[in-house]
Parts: C-alpha cells; sequence; structure tokens
C-alpha cells in the first residue's frame, strides 16, 4: 500500500529516534512485533516524527488506534483511498493537529458521522460535517492550554483553536484531509484566530470550524485574513523532502507551511544578515515578529542560508525583524513592498544601544483587498440561518441535559464552572460525594474553570490529602501550593502518588531537608532535545520522569510537582514562570536561594491616561538574544504610579496605541536595571486627538422593539444622549470578542458614562453566559431587538460587510454615523468610547 520511499522514511526516522525512547523502547519494540505489516510502516512513522514529550505521555495502542482507523479509510473509503500518500500521511493519519490533549477518538467521531454522510459526494460531505461540528460544538473565550477534541464533543464550547481541532479531528475520521490554518498575531488589531482547509480534488479550500456556510471559502475571518502579515499552517515531518507548498523553515519537529497568498497580497522581501565588518552570516535565525497586543511577537523564526539570506513572503504591511547568532543580533522595521531587500547588520550588547529614552516608530498594517469574495443567494442566506438556529437548538439540548441540580447543590461556589462542564459534570459529582470533606470543594477552588471540563475524578482523589499543622506553613498556602494539581497548563495527572513511588525512601528524605537538591537532580536527569520536540508542549511530571526528558518549561513543572508530593509549596513565578518553593514564608528560586527581586522600576502615568497591559503596553527582559515579555496581566496603577521588582538585566518597554484603521504608534525604552537601583520612567504618551472622521452618514430611522415590546425609533433613543449601537449575534466568535473586552474595560466604561444600544436578531441570545455578564457588570447598556432587517440596510448604507456580524455604529444626537467599522476588529469598542466621550462633550 505505500511506497518504498514512505517505508525508508520511516524506517530512518525511527531509527534515529530509538536512542531517546530509553526505557519505553522495550514496550515499543514489543509492540511493533504484533503489528501487520502496514501498520508497523506507518508506527514507524509516527514514532519517528511525534514530538518525544508525546511517546512519554500516551501509551503504544493509543498510536495504533489512529494508524488501525487511517488504514481502514484508506482501504474502505473511495475518497480516501485516491488521495496522494503525502496528503494521506500528514493530513488523514497523524494524530496530532496542534497541541490538543490526546485521546483515542477517531473512530468514535467517525460513528457519529457515518450515517450522516451517506450518499453524499465529497464537498456536500465536507459542508454537512461542519453543521454536525456546530451542533456540537461553538465558541467560548477561555484560556491557552487546548482540551481533546473529545472534551470538545462532551462540553461543547471552547475557543478557535479547540474549535479547528474538533473539526479537523471530524474530517480526518471520514478519511477528508484537513488540516488547522492560523495567523499567529493579526496585523490591524490585537489577536489571533485559527481556522480549517479541507482537500478537495487536488485543491484546499478554507471554511470556519463551527461555523458552517453553505459555500467553502467563505468565514467571518475573510476580511481580516486578507489583511494579515502571516498565515501558516503546521505538519509535524518533512515527508516528502520536495513539497509543492512554500515552507517558512523548521522548528523542532514541526514544518511550517506559509498561506499568506492565498489569503493576501503579499510580496517577497529578501533579509541579508552582514557581520560588523560587512560580511555575509549563515546560520543566523531571524526572528519575524508582530507588533500586537503591544508586544514584538515571534510569528516566525528562519535561518540565513550560505548566503546570509532568508525570503518571505508576507502581507504588504510592517514588520519587525530580528537576527541573531551567538552573542551579537540585529533588529529593524521592515516594510513588505514590491522588490523589497534590507540589510541586518549584527552588532555586540553595549550602552550605546541601551539607550534608556523613548524612541517612536509607527507600524501600517496591510490594506484591504479581498481576494475571495463570496455571493451568497437569498436561498443559501435562509437555509443557512435556519440551519444554524437549529444547531444551536440541538448543542444547547444536549447541554441542558447533562445538568445535575445534585452537583449545583454539592458546589454552589461556581456555578458557571459546573454550567461549562458539560458531560464531565458526572465526574465532578463522582468526586464530590465520594464523602463530605470540605477538603474536596478547597481543591476545586483552586483549578481553573477549563479543568471541570476534562478532570477526572480518580486523578483528583491521588492528590486529596488533609492539612496538618505539622507541616509549618499556612492552610492558604497548602490549598493552593501543595494540594492543588495544577501547575501550569499541563494535563491533570496522579503525579503525587507516581512520584513518591519513583523516589526511594532517602530520596524523598534528602530532597524535603534541602529542595535545592530536586533541582539539581532534575537538571543532571532530564535532557531536552529541542529539535525533537513541539515547544508548546507541556510534558507531564509522570512523562517527563518516564521519558527522562523534558523542556525547560517542562522541567520547572517537574520541580514544583516533585516539591508537592513531598509537602513543600511551590509554584512557577506568576511573572517569569521559573520554578520556586516556600522558604522561611517566600517564595525563592531553586537556582538562587537570595531574593531575585533585586531592583525596583517605577512607572508613572497622566492623572487621566489609560494604561492596559497586553493592551497598550508590556514589558519584556532579554533572555539571551530575545526579549521575553514578563506576565503582568491585570496588574494597574495606584495612584498613578506601578512599582515593579525585578531582577538586574536588560529590559524593554513598549506602549503602543492602535489606530482606526489599524496601524499602530509605538515607542519602545530599551533600559538596564542594576542590583539594588530605584528607576523612574514616565510612561510615553500621545496627544489626545482622535482624529473624529469628517464625513457623517445620516441613518435609517430604525424601528427596533424593547424587552417588553415597546416600539422605539433609533432617533429617539439618541436624541438625548449618542450612544454605540451594536447589532451582535451572540454565541458568534466575533461578537464574544467585542462583549469579552466590554467585561475588560467594565470600570472604565462605568467611569465614563457610556451608552450602548445592543440589537439583538432574537430573543433566545438573552441566554448567551457572555451577555449575562455585560448587562451585570456594565451600566448603560440597553437591549433591543430588531425583526426589519435593520443591521444589513445600515451596513450597505456604511459600506461595511452586511453578511457579517457584529456591526458597530457610532450614532450622534442627530442619528448620523459618526464611525462605524464591521466584523472583526478587537479595540473598537475602546476607540468608540473614547469618541463618544467627544461628542458628549
Amino acid at each position: 500500500m505505500f511506497t518504498v520511499q514512505l517505508q525508508k522514511y520511516a524506517s530512518d526516522k525511527y531509527e534515529k529516534r530509538k536512542k531517546y525512547y530509553g526505557c519505553l523502547l522495550a514496550d515499543i519494540e514489543e509492540g511493533l512485533k504484533g503489528c501487520k505489516e502496514e501498520e508497523a510502516v506507518l508506527m514507524r512513522f509516527l514514532y519517528g516524527t511525534m514530538p518525544l514529550r508525546d511517546a512519554g505521555e500516551y501509551g503504544f495502542d493509543v498510536f495504533l488506534s489512529f494508524v488501525q482507523h487511517a488504514l481502514w479509510l484508506r482501504r474502505e473509503r473511495e475518497w480516501c483511498r485516491k488521495l496522494p500518500e503525502e496528503i494521506f500521511i500528514h493530513y488523514v493519519l497523524y494524530y496530532r493537529i496542534n497541541s490538543e490533549s490526546i485521546s483515542d477518538c477517531r473512530n468514535f467521531f467517525y460513528e457519529q458521522l457515518k450515517d450522516r454522510l451517506e450518499g453524499l459526494d465529497l464537498k456536500a460531505a465536507i459542508l454537512e460535517i461542519n453543521y454536525w461540528c456546530a451542533e456540537n460544538a461553538a465558541y467560548e473565550a477561555t484560556d491557552e492550554r487546548t482540551v481533546s477534541p473529545m472534551t470538545m464533543f462532551r462540553c461543547k464550547r471552547g475557543r478557535c483553536g479547540e474549535e479547528s481541532t474538533f473539526a479537523v479531528t471530524a474530517y480526518r475520521s471520514v478519511g477528508i484531509p484537513a488540516r488547522q490554518v492560523y495567523t499567529p498575531r493579526w496585523a490591524h488589531c490585537d489577536d489571533n484566530h485559527a481556522w480549517v482547509e479541507v482537500y478537495l480534488e487536488g485543491d484546499w479550500y478554507f471554511l470556519g470550524a463551527c461555523e458552517p456556510e453553505e459555500e467553502l471559502n467563505r468565514g467571518w475571518f475573510t476580511q481580516s485574513a486578507n489583511r494579515a502579515l502571516l498565515i501558516h499552517s503546521r505538519r509535524f515531518s518533512e515527508f516528502p523532502v520536495a513539497s509543492l507548498e512554500e515552507t517558512l523553515g523548521q522548528e523542532g519537529v514541526l514544518t511550517y507551511c506559509n498561506h499568506t497568498s492565498y489569503y493576501a497580497r503579499t510580496e517577497e522581501a529578501l533579509v541579508i544578515v552582514k557581520d560588523a565588518y560587512g560580511k555575509t552570516v549563515e546560520g543566523a535565525q531571524v526572528s519575524l515578529e508582530i507588533l500586537n497586543m503591544a508586544e514584538y511577537y515571534p510569528a516566525a523564526v528562519l535561518v540565513t542560508d550560505s548566503k546570509g539570506e532568508i525570503r518571505i513572503k508576507a502581507g504588504l504591511g510592517d514588520i519587525r525583524v530580528r537576527a541573531f547568532i551567538g552573542e551579537v543580533f540585529g533588529e529593524r522595521k521592515l516594510t513588505i513592498s514590491p522588490g523589497v531587500k534590507e540589510e541586518l547588520l549584527l552588532h555586540t550588547q553595549s550602552n550605546n544601544w541601551l539607550s534608556d529614552r523613548w524612541e517612536w516608530e509607527e507600524y501600517r498594517a496591510p490594506t484591504e483587498h479581498p481576494l475571495h469574495p463570496a455571493y451568497e443567494s437569498k436561498e443559501q442566506k435562509e437555509k443557512n440561518t435556519a440551519r444554524i438556529k437549529t444547531a444551536r437548538d440541538i448543542r444547547e439540548k444536549n447541554l441542558l441535559s447533562c445538568y445535575d441540580e445534585e452537583v449545583e447543590t454539592l458546589y454552589p461556589e461556581d456555578l458557571e464552572a459546573i454550567c461549562r462542564a458539560g458531560e464531565n459534570i458526572q465526574e465532578l459529582k463522582a468526586f464530590l460525594t465520594r464523602d463530605q470533606k470540605e477538603l474536596r470543594k478547597q481543591l476545586l477552588l483552586h483549578l481553573s474553570e477549563k479543568d471541570f471540563k476534562d478532570l477526572k475524578a480518580e486523578i483528583l482523589e491521588d492528590h486529596l490529602e488533609p492539612y496538618s499543622e505539622e507541616y509549618g506553613f499556612s492552610r492558604e498556602n497548602y490549598y493552593r501550593y501543595v494540594l492543588c494539581p495544577r501547575i501550569f497548563k499541563e494535563e491533570l495527572t496522579p503525579y503525587k502518588s507516581f512520584i513518591r513511588n519513583y523516589f526511594s525512601k532517602e530520596e524523598k528524605e534528602v530532597f524535603a531537608k534541602e529542595p535545592d537538591l530536586i533541582w539539581k537532580y532534575i537538571k543532571a536527569g532530564i535532557g531536552y532535545i529541542p529539535e525533537e520536540e513541539y515547544e508548546t508542549l507541556c510534558a507531564t511530571p509522570i512523562g517527563s520522569l518516564r521519558l527522562g526528558l523534558g523542556s525547560p518549561l517542562s522541567q520547572s513543572i517537574l520541580f514544583v510537582a516533585i516539591c508537592r508530593s513531598l509537602h513543600i509549596p511551590a509554584r512557577l513565578n506568576p511573572v517569569t514562570q521559573a520554578p520556586e518553593y516556600l522558604c522561611h514564608g517566600v517564595f525563592v528560586s531553586p537556582e538562587k536561594v537570595a531574593s531575585a527581586n533585586t531592583a525596583t522600576l517605577v512607572l508613572k502615568k497622566k492623572k487621566d491616561s489609560r494604561w492596559s497591559y497586553y493592551q497598550n503596553w508590556t514589558i519584556g527582559k532579554l533572555k539571551g538574544m530575545q526579549f521575553e515579555t514578563l506576565v503582568y496581566e491585570g496588574k494597574v496603577f495606584w495612584e498613578n504610579e506601578l512599582k515593579l521588582s525585578l531582577e538586574e538585566g536588560i529590559y524593554r518597554l513598549i506602549a503602543a496605541r492602535r489606530m482606526p484603521e489599524g496601524h499602530q504608534k509605538v515607542c519602545e525604552r530599551v533600559f538596564r536595571l542594576v542590583e539594588g537601583e530605584r528607576k523612574v520612567i514616565d510612561m510615553a504618551e500621545w496627544k489626545t486627538e482622535m482624529q473624529i472622521p469628517k464625513n457623517r452618514v445620516k441613518l435609517e430611522n430604525f424601528l427596533f422593539n424593547s424587552s417588553s415590546g415597546k416600539k422605539s425609533s433609533l432617533f429617539e433613543l439618541v436624541r438625548q444622549k449618542p450612544a454605540i449601537l451594536a447589532f451582535l449575534g451572540t454565541g458568534e466568535e466575533p461578537t464574544e470578542h467585542v462583549l469579552n473586552e466590554l467585561l475588560d474595560m467594565a470600570d472604565t466604561w462605568n467611569n465614563s458614562t457610556g451608552r450602548m444600544l445592543i440589537v439583538l436578531r432574537e430573543r433566545f441570545e438573552l441566554e448567551n453566559i457572555t451577555l449575562g455578564k455585560v448587562l451585570a457588570k456594565l451600566s448603560g447598556i440597553e437591549i433591543y431587538f430588531d425583526s426589519s432587517d435593520s443591521c444589513n440596510r445600515a451596513a450597505v448604507m456604511l459600506q461595511l460587510n452586511e453578511d457579517k456580524l457584529p456591526v458597530l455604529i457610532l450614532a450622534d444626537r442627530e442619528g448620523n454615523s459618526v464611525y462605524a467599522c464591521g466584523g472583526y476588529h478587537v479595540g473598537s469598542v475602546e476607540f468608540m468610547r473614547r469618541l463618544l466621550e467627544e461628542q458628549k462633550q
């Protein structure tokens, strides 16, 4: 069934990998002996290409289930049988899509879908599968840990990365090649996005995951994608060596494919890296960085060739390039345009580079230029609308059937987490009803909301131990830093019993007396081979010990896990993610017992200026040759001042401001902190002019219904006070972003007496959880309903996309549109709020 080329590739890759598998190798070899010839080829391919971390986390049988299902599809499904070998290998067989938890799920998904696809051609099947996805999953803003497709099926909600992983799994389960496509950061607004591409008759087509349409190459994100700087996908090997798709190079086991040209206008940029003497530099790393969320995000890293060159096709906007090798580096803004060719000179760190002054720059986002305009007939639109409503009803009915009032009684402390648990509510019930110990609630209180979706009762039991005064630290420290099984974003495992059985009594006694020796043990015994890993993945403590390998972050997680297993309070530093344990009431690093907070940085702002971390400012520390953004999310200025305790080193402050058209003004300041120093910096400030659009458009006097049924006209509503008119589609990702943006700025909104008229399509949309939070936390929000297609008419009048919500319009007292935007524009609410303030003045 498979070519000699694939068989040789799989065998060669596996043989090179065997030395890393250590004590796991015997079980792998034994498993291969029991495989049929074709199964063995694919198992060698997987074990030869997978992130090494996965071999320590999942058993042989899990991978074999993916192989056997893929082989069955290759034999039984005609559309799968006709696929080119490399397409089948990468986009049907492969078990991993991105960073999701892995479980045996392909046959389950196939069983859910098989009857539904009976008699459909391939294109119709692709469209139908996405409707099934919508019946079983919808968008919800949540943390970055990616749950498994099975968890998504059971809890019905997840962020775009989880929706797309879920949809790709559905397609691959029936033999349709699919992949997750991703823009690591947008250029025109502060966020990212993932969607799906499917392979149909020799070409790739895109669609929104769990967001069905009546045709391919449609999605709310299309408009945003044509303004992207970089769009790519991942695959977990370089087979075949000669690919027709443009690659962005490799990072660990990943090969990145560049798809930007399919979505946006692009040009090829040439960057030449030279040393201080003008000689070209081979082997330098060149990081392509997108200014987003007030940081330079490394979207891709390429390596210079023998001529010191890298070439990249990217969208027609501004991107930051930073080249480095050894102890030298160089950086500059690069404007992607026809024939662009830039040189980067490398230099060493010096005080001349550390200017310690604000330096201004402007970064321009690509302009809009649709490459995939879509026409939707009236019949298609009506059919799609009806089917999406049906999908929502099915999904919500299934969720409602999961709810268990007994669990609400047992754990009233977090009813929202219970509601979001879906089918996993039974695991919660099993854990809570085993006995009535208050300790069970304390453990749950220190988990993340997402943990409620996939926690297992037996795993939590492993961590359930009562507090003792003999421990010598507070009960609260015990609950947070010993009892809690959650350390970072790793999968939850029963690591405490494993660790206690793994080490000898003598080792545990030594570690308990001197926790620094735990770190020395890890650094000596747990290796890391970055070229054989996927850096995004965290190994669990059990996986790291089994394999004897783990990334630096995984090693830190292991340190914390061993400490907690020995009743030593431990954590990852919330700012730097460095491992720490409690010593005499203070958290210290095992690498340096003395406190690492050796300098004080005082940031000062003007009275009325608003600073929000990851929105208009960040601070990063230089580690090696790159800056790593510190995690100060939620930090606020108190009385116009913010004090930060920092290690000595080199830091970069970034202050950014997004303009209405998506461009950005940015200030950055690079400086050094030394031990004992107290440094004061005034935050960079911009002029306050809002550049209010001069050409106002007179709106139609739309009629809306209030919740009580009373009719009100737009002109009546805004006559006394201007407002943001917001046509929303609750439950849809772009609208969820708008609602979450409102929640993030609740204090600012309430203090500014903002006003928003939210217009919904149906009354059931009031049941949306995020909207409910907005109505509870924010003042000045009024709800209306539209049954006369007002949104479409307003969008056409203002030359916006009439098919995609949300549509936001700032209406003055005369019923004119001052400013409007449609679709996906993170930051638009804050911009309109500021405009609204000026309108009131």
